[in-house]
């Protein structure tokens, strides 16, 4: 999220971490967390990695129908070491419940999106993935499983946590970006965090 090395994840993903570490093109670093928030789900952390790679913040609302991409890594290292990534839209302009601090994206989500970002044509953050709906509960409410339900923390909550803690974000683009370009922003913006407990 800057130039000095600030990653943003959820603050589940190192919850109860006595260590975490980041990893990216078969290196690893260690990093501290300098913020918490757990109503939003968010965490800041600090490497010593100078990125190659920044996503800017898009500061402005999520818009219905907005194309979307989002980056991870689903099921950890166990498929690949590599970044994956899915697409699909915004939803929905807010969360469960109502939530306004959320997006619902039916871009796919699988343990390990956790904390990545959700990224715009242009190369943008506009949010945060963080879960995605609970299976077992919605068949147990409607007898139904739950298809591309899946939920991202806006980026107007995320620079919040930056504000706070004086992380300058870069402003957004609005150039559109080809896809080629876009890959390697995703490649070398998004990075693996662990937790060692």
């Amino acid at each position: 999220m800057s130039r000095d090395g600030h990653i943003l994840t959820n603050q589940h993903v190192i919850d109860g971490c006595q260590e975490v570490q980041i990893h990216t093109n078969g290196n690893r670093y260690m990093v501290s967390v300098i913020a918490a928030d757990r109503v939003n789900d968010l965490a800041l952390l600090k490497s010593e990695l100078i990125p190659s790679a920044i996503f800017p913040i898009n500061r402005e609302t999520p818009i219905l129908l907005q194309d979307i991409y989002v980056a991870g890594y689903p099921f950890g290292d166990d498929i690949s070491t590599s970044v994956k990534v899915t697409a699909g839209i915004v939803s929905s302009l807010s969360g469960i419940g109502d939530n306004d601090s959320n997006i619902q994206i039916d871009a796919a989500l699988q343990p390990g999106n956790s904390g990545g970002p959700i990224i715009d044509r242009f190369g943008n953050a506009i949010g945060v993935a963080v879960e995605k709906l609970n299976y077992e509960y919605i068949m147990e409410l409607y007898d139904a499983i739950p298809e591309n339900t899946n939920f991202g923390i806006k980026a107007s909550v995320a620079i919040n946590l930056l504000d706070a803690n004086n992380v300058s974000a870069i402003q957004p683009n609005y150039s559109p970006m080809s896809k080629e370009a876009l890959g390697e922003r995703i490649i070398d913006g998004t990075v693996y965090v662990s937790c060692l407990e």
